[in-house]
């Protein structure tokens, strides 16, 4: 049996919260990922190699995320409040559960990580969601960062809590007199 070869592109963005890996099949966005500096961009795309079938092309196109660069740069701008694009989600049925989930979650608007666990209907799962929510292949678009703990607390985010604060902030929480935060130093 033949198997046709998987085309999957790929890209550095450079956005104003820092460096994101971008990752594509024909159906649609397989990851975004938060990088820490721009050099984690090759190392990152070669361990991601290891993670798809010996039946994959994986080759580096910018012009293959233009729709994403100009849905992110509205974002962050504030002119965008939802995102349009195709995904293409790989997980297990409980993480593409919890990741649909969270991607019902309205801009400017929380969730703990309890109240995701009751929408899927694993009430005592709570455990559970906040591990699927740490492997969020697609940041920003299933937007994790909204997802708090129940006692209010911002908790776990791959991009650091800086970050995430920094995204809840565009959104339009104060995030109140909360010392979780602490805003950073300009000199």
């Amino acid at each position: 049996m033949i198997h046709d070869t998987i085309q999957v592109r790929h890209s550095l963005l450079l956005t104003v919260i820092g460096p994101l890996l971008a990752v594509a099949s024909d159906k649609g966005l397989v990851r975004l990922t938060f990088l820490g500096e721009n050099y984690e961009y090759r190392p990152t795309i070669s361990r991601l190699t290891s993670h798809f079938g010996e039946d994959t092309a994986f080759s580096e196109d910018p012009a293959a995320f233009q729709d994403l660069k100009t849905q992110l740069g509205e974002y962050f701008s504030g002119q965008r409040q939802r995102f349009d694009l195709p995904l293409d989600l790989r997980g297990s049925a409980f993480q593409l559960a919890v990741w649909r989930q969270i991607k019902k979650i309205p801009f400017g608007k929380l969730r703990s990580y309890l109240q995701i666990a009751r929408a899927i209907k694993s009430p005592a799962a709570t455990r559970a969601v906040g591990q699927a929510v740490g492997h969020n292949p697609i940041c920003i678009l299933i937007p994790c960062h909204r997802v708090i703990g129940s006692d209010g607390q911002l908790v776990g985010f791959g991009g650091g809590m800086s970050l995430k604060a920094q995204l809840l902030r565009l959104e339009g929480h104060t995030l109140g007199k909360t010392p979780r935060i602490v805003a950073p130093r300009l000199f």
